[in-house]
């Protein structure tokens, strides 16, 4: 139980598309704001990884193009947030229009490949195949999932009362388009180095 919470940790806390967007979050709106997306994430990543689990069981073994066919649309879409944050260039905060909804932020993590490099080489053997395996392996993702989510957040909203005049809603933009662009081309370089050999 250690190691796989120790495993959830390291990789739940690496930067990607989520975390990048928990941190703009807090920074932008401050942590009792941005709270709930953490418990947004949470559900979004137990949908995942219940999706990843039973897709690995049981249609890898007749389709395994659909697996690069799914990473391939998770990146595109990835790519396509990247672009949308990237024109972005109001100089104020409107949270109307600056925010992202729960929703969207919801099948962005739901798109995130971090679900499957979890249900790949993380998970138990046997926590897709019984009941009690799945319950208990899913309630130990919650509990890493949330803290970390709420810590992304909190990272963010360190800088919230600092003096950010150089720190503009274009520039946190940019830089989180730059993140999740590195990020999505990343995951396209090694979907296409599998592909090729």
């Amino acid at each position: 139980m250690l190691v796989t919470v120790s495993a959830l940790m390291l990789l739940l806390l690496a930067p990607g598309p989520t975390n990048t967007l928990l941190f703009r979050a807090g920074l932008l709106f401050g942590f009792r704001a941005s709270m709930t997306l953490a418990l947004v994430e949470c559900l979004a990543y137990l949908l995942q990884v219940s999706l990843w689990g039973v897709a690995l069981l049981y249609l890898a073994a007749f389709s395994p193009w659909a697996l690069k066919a799914t990473q391939l649309l998770a990146a595109c879409y990835l790519l396509y947030v990247a672009y949308s944050l990237w024109q972005r260039k109001n100089g104020d905060i409107d949270p109307g229009k600056d925010r992202f909804s729960g929703l969207y932020f919801f099948w962005l993590t739901v798109l995130n490949p971090k679900g499957l490099l979890i249900v790949l080489f993380i998970a138990p053997v046997g926590a897709f195949a019984t009941l009690q395996g799945y319950i208990g392996f899913m309630a130990t993702l919650a509990l890493v999932v949330i803290p970390v989510g709420a810590a992304w957040i909190v990272l963010g909203s360190r800088f919230e009362g600092v003096q950010r005049a150089w720190l503009t809603p274009l520039k946190i933009n940019r830089a989180t388009s730059l993140a999740i662009c590195c990020f999505a081309t990343l995951l396209m370089g090694r979907l296409a180095e599998s592909v090729l050999h």
